[in-house]
């Protein structure tokens, strides 16, 4: 038999002399000292990232991506041209947005409330009593706050200090400067209420204090970027809430202001307390802040009451309790928290960001309702007196 060329018998010699063998393929040792790869078809899971330096404090607003500059500068385009506009030409444009805005709400509320979200199916779970077309016509006033509350935004760069005092009424500012004067600091535990993004810029002007936000990074670059030098414009400054809570309690004990969204849904560790009768995974950090430092928490937001007009409403002030037990400590700090935003969503009910997912996350072994809603819990009643 002939072979073909370049071709040994035995596979052994090649037509230049003697060649290597080929060694098998090597196969993952399963021991200690090396660890498998990936199985075929199956993606490594990524290890999740626990920041442990002082560095992941603060956000990081550097570019990442192909989009983050373009976003930025878009950004910033479209503030430069809104504040160079007269007032009522840049505020014309708030009705078709909110137009646009109603249409795709009720486009996408039959997919969301699936899911146990959506703007109208919170609204029929935080208010019973209203119709379809009661909620409906909620949703249209919701959308108008939601396109001036993006007009504001943009045009923040024209809040300098003296345009702040005429844009800002503090109610019950003695009460506030009096906790500020404890030496404690003081934690503000506010929502997604009115213009939050004017908070950043009361606690300087009006309380001569610095006013220190825990927040969650955007995963836009150029949207955390522009967020971040307008909060920071008149002082205030920005912590990442992946940086742990140190440099908060650092900053409590020097006397400052630290700012806390209490409103959202909380997936893992939250605190089921009753928000508009019925139970909502709530974040109890600004109860294990006060458990750690003693200062204060006033419940205060940013409502609007006209065209750049706000008012700074103080809903309640929670104080600690040092000989409580800590777990009933923390639930009682956290259900008064809930209650003070229960009376600011009864008394502007059209200023708060109905899109949240704030009862998504129900209890384990939780059965909904006939109508597929979450059950109501009944309100605790005071004791009589005798």
């Amino acid at each position: 038999m002939r072979l073909a060329p370049g071709r040994s018998r035995g596979g052994s010699h090649g037509p230049l002399g003697p060649r290597r063998p080929v060694p098998p393929p090597r196969r993952a040792l399963r021991t200690g000292r090396h660890r498998p790869g990936p199985a075929l078809g199956r993606r490594p899971q990524r290890e999740r990232h626990r920041p442990v330096s002082r560095k992941a404090a603060a956000l990081d607003t550097r570019p990442r991506g192909p989009t983050s500059w373009p976003v930025y500068a878009l950004l910033r385009g479209l503030s430069l041209l809104l504040s160079l506009l007269p007032r009522t030409l840049a505020y014309a444009c708030t009705y078709p947005l909110a137009a646009l805005l109603f249409s795709l709400t009720l486009l996408r509320e039959r997919r969301l409330a699936r899911r146990g979200r959506g703007a109208l199916r919170n609204m029929r779970i935080a208010f019973p009593e209203l119709d379809a077309p009661g909620r409906r016509r909620l949703a249209w006033r919701y959308c108008r706050h939601v396109a001036l509350l993006l007009v504001e935004v943009l045009r923040q760069r024209k809040l300098t200090p003296r345009r702040l005092r005429a844009w800002t009424e503090v109610e019950d500012l003695p009460r506030l400067q009096a906790l500020v004067e404890e030496g404690r600091g003081v934690i503000l535990a506010t929502g997604h209420f009115g213009n939050w993004e004017v908070l950043h810029h009361v606690g300087v002007l009006y309380l001569g204090r610095r006013l220190n936000t825990l927040v969650r990074p955007c995963p836009e670059a150029g949207l955390q970027r522009w967020l971040t030098g307008n909060r920071e414009l008149q002082g205030g400054r920005i912590f990442s809430k992946f940086g742990g809570l140190w440099p908060i309690i650092r900053v409590l004990k020097a006397g400052e202001l630290v700012g806390l969204n209490c409103d959202e849904n909380m997936r893992k560790g939250g605190l089921f307390v009753p928000f508009r009768g019925v139970l909502a995974a709530t974040n109890p950090s600004a109860a294990l802040l006060q458990r750690k430092t003693g200062a204060p928490i006033a419940v205060v937001t940013a409502q609007r009451v006209g065209i750049e007009r706000f008012i700074i409403h103080t809903w309640a002030v929670v104080r600690p309790d040092p000989d409580a037990d800590p777990g009933a400590e923390k639930e009682r700090v956290t259900r008064a928290i809930a209650a003070a935003f229960e009376r600011a969503l009864e008394a502007y009910p059209e200023q708060w960001l109905w899109s949240l997912r704030r009862w998504e996350t129900r209890p384990p072994g939780e059965t909904p309702g006939p109508d597929g809603m979450p059950p109501r819990v009944e309100p605790e009643r005071e004791p009589s007196s005798p």
